[in-house]
């Protein structure tokens, strides 16, 4: 009988102790203050600075060149994820999340675009290929005007 009071009392304990640990994180989490529009777009312009660079120094092909599209976008497709990974890793705040979401949802949709052109060059389907990247370079406007709004750094990511 009374080992059981001992794992009635233990497991008390260790019930105790659970709920403890969950409001200290929950309090440790709640306390962490979300960053400002100024800290979001800095660390915005962070990541902007980190690949703008790289991604101009790849020249835009001629799309009646389909070696030309496949070799950028073979340059460009690991850049541009790495970059989108970087961004997606800072957080909003809140005032601005659902606009970056729709941002970030465009970058995606975009993403997807240079990943069909690239599997479009890999078949050496060169029409699929130029519909690809040709819908990529148009999307970039609507992407850029959605940055401009948010007040991200031009050139946007």
């Amino acid at each position: 009988m009374l080992s059981s009071r001992r794992m009635l009392a233990a497991a008390s304990a260790a019930a105790c102790v659970g709920v403890v640990a969950t409001v200290i994180l929950f309090v440790t989490a709640s306390s962490r203050a979300e960053p400002t529009r100024s800290e979001y777009l800095a660390g915005i312009a962070a990541v902007c600075r980190l690949y703008g660079p790289r991604l101009d120094r790849i020249r835009p092909p001629d799309v009646a060149e389909p070696a030309n599209v496949i070799a950028a976008v073979d340059l460009v497709l690991p850049l541009v994820k790495a970059q989108l990974r970087r961004v997606r890793a800072l957080e909003p705040p809140h005032e601005l999340r659902p606009r970056v979401e729709r941002w970030l949802a465009l970058h995606e949709r975009r993403l997807g675009m240079l990943e069909r052109a690239q599997a479009a060059g890999r078949r050496q389907d060169f029409r699929s290929l130029s519909v690809a990247y040709v819908d990529f370079a148009l999307a970039g406007s609507e992407t850029g005007r959605l940055a401009r709004e948010i007040g991200i750094p031009h050139p946007p990511c």
